[in-house]
């Protein structure tokens, strides 16, 4: 209760600039690091273990501009630095890292009423843009977020999406074409649109396969940076290496 009533805006001067010329059309993530200073971040982690939010909150903007929470004045001063007028938020809080397998954000409350015609297919409808705020983390643990790219879909789902009234960004997996690994850091904001396949591996190398997962949680999790030699760019993309690899056997 202590943190629903109303709050003055988010200060300004624990929360780094963003870019806000960010298009709804570019399907390459963005990373934004050091968002919050850490006095900032020591706030909302006490906020949200308060509050526990495992469950789905949705903030309407119009109603309430900078937040009705000490978590919501946050998103919504990062929302505001990178120029989002999206409404509604929808949030929620994890408190640890556990395996999430690829899949979509949608409106699952619409998913479930509502099929294509014929078929028990749902009706997806996804966010503008999806985030992830990483706060505070193990020492050792690295646990990446993974964003994928897909091939444009076909006129066949566009005319079956307008007809059921579903996002044509949506719909079943289409061909790969990209793998983004992001690894946690406390004060990185990771951004990418709302229809775009994502997953957490748990543990970070899980994908890599038995004889490998030892080394992989090694370089991916407990280390403070890539392996001696390699830049993060050039771990980034060995992982995403070997997952192609591990992807055609």
């Amino acid at each position: 209760a202590r943190h629903s009533c109303a709050v003055p805006p988010f200060p300004r001067d624990m929360l780094c600039t963003l870019s806000a010329a960010i298009s709804l059309l570019s399907t390459t993530p963005r990373v934004f690091d050091s968002v919050f200073a850490p006095s900032a971040i020591r706030t909302l982690v006490a906020a949200g273990c308060d509050r526990s939010h495992s469950f789905t909150t949705v903030l309407d903007r119009e109603v309430s501009r900078s937040g009705r929470t000490v978590l919501e004045r946050a998103l919504t001063a990062v929302l505001d630095e990178l120029g989002d007028e999206s409404r509604y938020v929808e949030y929620w809080w994890r408190g640890g890292h556990r395996r999430m397998d690829s899949h979509r954000d949608v409106d699952e409350a619409l998913c479930r009423s509502r099929s294509h015609a014929g078929t028990a297919v749902g009706v997806q409808r996804c966010p503008q843009n999806g985030h992830v705020l990483y706060l505070e983390l193990a020492e050792e643990l690295r646990g990446p977020t993974c964003v994928w790219e897909e091939a444009p879909p076909d006129e066949a789902w566009l005319s079956e999406a307008a007809a059921a009234e579903a996002d044509a960004r949506a719909g079943p997996p289409r061909e790969l074409t990209a793998l983004h690994v992001v690894p946690a850091r406390p004060g990185r904001l990771l951004r990418f649109r709302g229809d775009q396949l994502h997953a957490v591996p748990a543990p970070a190398g899980e994908w890599l396969g038995e004889a490998e997962e030892t080394a992989t949680r090694r370089a991916a999790d407990t280390a403070d940076a890539p392996p001696p030699g390699l830049t993060e760019a050039e771990f980034l993309r060995w992982m995403s290496r070997q997952q192609e690899a591990k992807a055609e056997t």
